[in-house]
């Protein structure tokens, strides 16, 4: 594991913090794939201190629609300096300080605002690159809270 990676967790879902938004069409494809391939392969990423999602919101979503109340997490130390934040937009030039703003006031950035990177031996690489694969289990349970939605949005997409 990388030096910025602290540990990985199972993490009650309720306890993390997204700081932006998800598109829908895109975690409903995501719920199928979860679901089809029957395994989460990546972790979400999460500040250890505060438990601000940095990548895999959608992930988190489609987690969340399936009824999820525990999820594996990579948990960061966000300040280290090999993790840089950077946006997919040209309007908008985010700072760590202010992600975590965003996600504790509830004022989420648009979809798609942050994109986080990692520095490794001088090379840059998006951090859903270098966090180690988890290949969580996933069981479609139709007692779970929200299945039936689930299951209709897959057959629908």
């Amino acid at each position: 594991m990388h030096k910025f990676v602290t540990r990985i967790a199972i993490v009650n879902i309720g306890d993390l913090r997204p700081h932006e938004e998800t598109d829908m069409m895109h975690t409903y494809e995501l719920v199928r794939d979860i679901l089809a391939r029957g395994v989460l392969v990546k972790p979400i990423v999460v500040d250890e201190a505060s438990m601000v999602i940095l990548d895999g919101h959608h992930r988190f979503e489609a987690l969340k629609m399936l009824g999820f109340k525990s999820i594996p997490v990579a948990m960061v130390d966000y300040f280290s300096d090999a993790i840089i934040v950077e946006s997919w937009r040209n309007n908008i030039r985010p700072t760590k300080a202010e992600v975590i703003d965003h996600a504790r006031s509830g004022i989420l950035y648009p979809y798609k605002t942050t994109r986080h990177m990692v520095i490794l031996d001088g090379k840059r690489y998006h951090i859903s690159e270098v966090v180690p694969e988890v290949n969580y289990k996933v069981v479609a349970n139709a007692s779970k809270p929200g299945s039936e939605v689930v299951e209709k949005l897959v057959r629908i997409i």
